[in-house]
């Protein structure tokens, strides 16, 4: 008797998990992609390197056309945008989004241009390395500052592309407050 009805709960458990994963609202199941995403490889710094700035963090890519911010929805093109020390927006939103919270933004249409994202630690690019003249301050700590790199795809209206994201691990000297 147990067994059945462990068995039960455990199946409208998965029941309610599939039905609230399949109502969230603004999720575009669609662009979900369940697999790895192996197209872009990182190249400088190496995985949990030390580095110190200015520090350039390039990579390659294959099957994507940077191409820039041409107002073209095509999945296949658009530009590149490193985060740095911070996770990019979700699959399905723009820029715009990164200023969501910015109420002086939002009354400016010009804004987020590339200096404010910047300042965000937002690189939008169609080359394939940024290099970050300063680095952001870790919390206090002992060790090293650990830092990361985020790649993620734009299309040429700066929407995220899907859920596809490379993330680069490093590190650099402890700075002191």
């Amino acid at each position: 008797m147990r067994g059945r009805t462990g068995r039960r709960s455990t199946a409208l458990l998965m029941t309610a998990v599939a039905l609230c994963i399949t109502s969230t609202a603004g999720c575009r199941i669609g662009d979900l992609q369940f697999k790895n995403d192996h197209r872009l490889s990182f190249e400088a710094p190496k995985a949990r390197q030390r580095v110190q700035a200015p520090v350039t963090i390039t990579w390659s890519m294959k099957d994507f056309d940077a191409v820039g911010l041409d107002g073209s929805t095509d999945r296949g093109r658009g530009v590149f945008a490193l985060f740095v020390d911070r996770a990019p927006m979700p699959m399905g939103n723009d820029l715009h989004w990164i200023a969501k919270d910015d109420d002086g933004c939002k009354r400016d249409p010009r804004c987020p241009d590339p200096r404010y994202l910047a300042d965000r630690g937002v690189h939008v690019t169609t080359t394939t390395s940024v290099t970050l003249n300063v680095l952001p301050r870790a919390d206090d700590g002992v060790g090293d500052e650990q830092h990361y790199a985020v790649v993620v795809l734009l299309d040429g209206t700066g929407r995220r592309i899907g859920e596809s994201a490379w993330y680069l691990p490093f590190t650099s000297k402890r700075r002191r407050s």
